[in-house]
């Protein structure tokens, strides 16, 4: 575990005044998450959300219609097929001590730009008929979007930003000391409302590659896999269950090299609040370590805390190498700036041996008799959230029992 020492003297080498340097100073953070089932095979079935956006974010996707449709844009319609990783939350900040007009394009290589804010109109690929059935993400080749935008002197625009809850991830988001940005008009007459926010904001869905892969064994035993030619600082492993939790850090995984690693929960496991408690410091010291500002850092820790940390499995949590950031997500600046950070977390999560057999039992369950049992077993399947079509697909693919592989499929059919 990262000690505070370590996480003071990380802090101790960031300026204290960002806004203060000349030119543009860009920073960005964001999440890829992904599914896999024992045997280290990424699972299907990412496109679901987990926490909903703020009602003012644009969408590509079911979340919110396109309101560009009346100016020539179809927003997406369709579902979507074959998604095995979700790019989550990617902000972009920017410092400068004096206003700047910046054009900016961020592509997705093996994914869709699926949401986004401020508004934009400059996005691609377009869409198909609706009436052509699911989107296929495998053959999405690339997509991106392009914002055309001011970057406010510092202490301005603060009386535009758009109002969210007080409990909305988002409020965590806006707390860096970063610039406000305003959008543009593209031509004239302008195309689509002048917005303001502390950040960029984007999201997707790919069928991309990631360099860790993980297989599980019992007792919550996994063997992590770096399987790209850079080598991995800093891995976070977590365990919850049962409202307790903990957690292992790991210095790092050579290029082409594997670990094993065992997370099962002790005897002596803490509250899974306890837990976070120890676990947000020291992730907020690696993001630090990565480039990221202390407040952006604890922007990010803590907009994902619930999904991070407080939600039950086991879980492998790292920063991606910067070129495999590069690689997925390619950006492009007008001016160029200073300088630029980019720390993109993988969340890989592991399906043990053990979930996998608790997903069938429930499967085979919930075909009783018994009502009692039926609506045990749903409840215990629907506390997957999100991800029970991954554990739901993994059933269907591992299950030799015709009953769990139809009690499957007539959940799956729903979703």
């Amino acid at each position: 575990m990262l000690t505070s020492l370590i996480l003071s003297a990380a802090l101790a080498a960031i300026p204290s005044d960002p806004s203060a340097s000349s030119g543009l100073v860009v920073h960005e953070w964001g999440t890829f998450t992904s599914v896999q089932g024992s045997d280290g095979v990424a699972l299907e079935g990412l496109q679901h959300e987990e926490e909903s956006l703020p009602a003012f974010v644009y969408s590509r996707s079911k979340v919110r219609d396109c309101p560009l449709r009346d100016r020539g844009y179809k927003g997406l319609e369709v579902d979507v097929a074959h998604v095995t990783k979700k790019m989550e939350t990617p902000v972009i900040y920017f410092y400068s001590a004096t206003r700047q007009r910046v054009r900016l394009r961020v592509d997705f290589v093996k994914g869709l730009l699926t949401q986004w804010f401020p508004v934009t109109d400059l996005l691609g690929p377009p869409e198909g008929n609706h009436d052509a059935g699911p989107l296929d993400m495998s053959k999405v080749e690339r997509s991106f979007l392009e914002w055309d935008f001011e970057v406010l002197p510092p202490g301005e625009g603060a009386d535009a930003l758009p109002a969210v809850g007080k409990r909305s991830p988002w409020t965590w988001q806006r707390l860096p000391a970063s610039n406000l940005v305003r959008t543009m008009p593209r031509v004239s007459p302008r195309s689509g409302p002048v917005e303001t926010e502390k950040f960029l904001f984007y999201r997707g869905l790919g069928s991309f590659d990631l360099p860790v892969h993980a297989r599980a064994e019992s007792g919550s035993r996994i063997v992590v896999s770096n399987q790209s030619p850079w080598d991995l600082k800093g891995l976070f492993v977590l365990h919850v269950q049962g409202g307790r939790g903990e957690f292992s850090f790991v210095d790092g995984i050579a290029a082409g090299k594997e670990i094993e690693i065992a997370r099962p929960l002790s005897a002596g496991a803490p509250p899974v609040h306890a837990m976070v408690e120890a676990l947000i410091p020291a992730l907020e010291a690696e993001l630090v370590a990565r480039g990221l500002f202390a407040d952006e850092a604890e922007a990010m820790a803590r907009t994902w805390e619930r999904s991070y940390f407080r939600t039950e499995g086991l879980r492998v949590l790292y920063v991606v190498p910067a070129p495999a950031t590069e690689a997925i997500l390619p950006l492009a600046m007008e001016p160029q700036p200073t300088s630029i950070v980019r720390v993109l977390v993988g969340r890989l999560e592991c399906i043990t041996p053990e979930a996998e057999a608790d997903v069938r039992q429930a499967l085979l369950e919930r075909t009783s008799a018994d009502p009692a049992a039926r609506a045990a077993a749903d409840e215990r399947l629907a506390g997957l959230g999100r991800f029970l079509e991954p554990h739901l697909r993994r059933a269907i693919a591992g299950s030799g029992d015709p009953a769990v592989v139809a009690s499957a499929m007539e959940l799956l059919a729903g979703l």
